[in-house]
């Protein structure tokens, strides 16, 4: 039986107690339960959205509503410092370079286009998201950004995933968008082409088979 660290009381954490205990939770992942905009008295616009995880959580986006907004409008706003020409996405409300001393940035729109950096092929996921399995896992660099941003790429064989792919970004329906990451994923370029399958191709695609496997069972 697996133990874990001893909890505060002195009695051990019992693995297998609380893998029972967890099928009485079902785990059903965040649900988007209200998304509202407005202005302050300063003219600033806001962002407030409501998540449900268990229990109801309610936040508002501060500096960083207009990247929310953007993305209920199908846009990704980035920001860019007018001291040093850096470009970050996602957005930094202040330039972290050390000669900028946080200087406030500016916000711009970003392109619809990036360039994957790195990636994970995801055999395994929370509950809510076991279905989708395997997914790509892809952080990628949009425009000329200096920072790469993690969403999933919508891609029908992982394994011809490639580091430097060009990738384009593509929005939900507007009545799906919930000014999250969420409302946006990537795509391969359609002018890409992946290079020829080989070794290490054909040993990702062997890892993906049971994955694919497995959900079929689970969806029936």
């Amino acid at each position: 039986m697996t133990k874990l660290h001893p909890t505060p009381n002195n009695k051990d954490f019992d693995w297998k107690e609380w893998k029972e205990l967890s099928k009485l939770i079902p785990e059903k992942g965040w649900v988007w339960q209200n998304v509202r905009t407005g202005s302050a008295e300063d003219g600033t616009d806001w962002v407030e959205q409501q998540i449900y995880y268990d229990m109801l959580y309610t936040f508002r986006l501060g500096a960083l509503s207009p990247y929310a907004k953007g993305l209920l409008n199908g846009q990704l706003l980035g920001t860019k410092c007018a001291k040093c020409g850096d470009i970050t996405f996602p957005p930094r409300v202040n330039c972290w370079t050390l000669d900028c001393k946080l200087e406030i940035t500016d916000w711009i729109e970003m392109p619809l286009t990036g360039i994957l950096h790195t990636y994970t092929i995801c055999g395994f996921a929370a509950k809510s998201a076991l279905k989708k399995l395997p997914f790509v896992l892809a952080y990628v660099l949009v425009g000329e950004s200096k920072t790469a941003i993690a969403n999933i790429l919508k891609i029908d064989e992982p394994w011809h995933t490639e580091t430097n792919m060009p990738v384009i970004i593509k929005f939900a329906n507007e009545e799906d968008r919930v000014g999250n990451i969420i409302d946006f994923w990537f795509e391969p370029d359609p002018k890409w082409s992946p290079s020829p399958m080989n070794a290490e191709k054909e040993r990702i695609k062997k890892l993906c088979e049971p994955v694919y496997e497995w959900v079929r069972r689970l969806k029936r």
